[in-house]
């Protein structure tokens, strides 16, 4: 007998044989391509502020007039007209909800980025001075890189050259994201090189 592997009798007519099935495809294990990710990052659209709101509303209330103003700058970063954008990151839906939909328990981060003109690069740049993370300082340091990647990718398809990250949103002033670098103002510098937006 193969360690870790699976027996199988196939009848087919009078012909009989023994199949021998590896154990990862065994009905006794689950399949390795079944298992569902951690976490999912993504660039929040309209469609999202509800979720959002809620999450933002749990975690930090606010009373009614600042809520509203609150949800217009949600809602003008999610639009993503110019102003800026909003990266999330959390399961597409919860597991706990059979219907398949998100709910506020599947955020598990939140990074806005306002979109700013910058003289000394001549052109536009991101810039995060906000980050909304896991309690746990380890979760909270890998997610916020994990943002940082993918509004990297944001930035080079938009053709824009930096990402700057406010100091006080790491956990650990001296572990800073992949790529980032101390600038002059005081601010960490991502450099992007750009690439060609596709159209159409």
């Amino acid at each position: 007998m193969i360690p870790g592997s699976a027996f199988f009798i196939c009848c087919a007519g009078w012909r009989t044989r023994l199949i021998v099935l590896p154990s990862f495809l065994s009905m006794d294990h689950p399949s390795p391509l079944s298992s569902r990710p951690q976490g999912l990052v993504r660039v929040g659209t309209s469609a999202d502020a509800a979720l959002i709101d809620a999450w933002l509303m749990a975690r930090a209330p606010l009373a009614v007039p600042e809520a509203r103003a609150r949800r217009l700058s949600l809602e003008a970063v999610l639009a993503q007209g110019g102003q800026g954008l909003c990266l999330i990151d959390g399961t597409a839906a919860d597991a706990g909800n059979p219907s398949g939909e998100a709910s506020p328990n599947s955020v598990r981060g939140l990074l806005p980025v306002t979109l700013v003109h910058s003289l000394s690069t001549g052109g536009r740049v991101a810039l995060a001075a906000e980050w909304w993370g896991p309690a746990d300082l380890a979760a909270s340091a890998a997610s916020l890189a994990a943002c940082c990647d993918v509004l990297a990718e944001w930035c080079r398809a938009h053709g824009i050259r930096q990402v700057w990250l406010a100091p006080g949103l790491l956990a650990d002033p001296t572990a800073a994201p992949r790529g980032f670098a101390p600038g002059a103002d005081g601010l960490l510098h991502r450099s992007l090189v750009p690439t060609p937006k596709q159209l159409g």
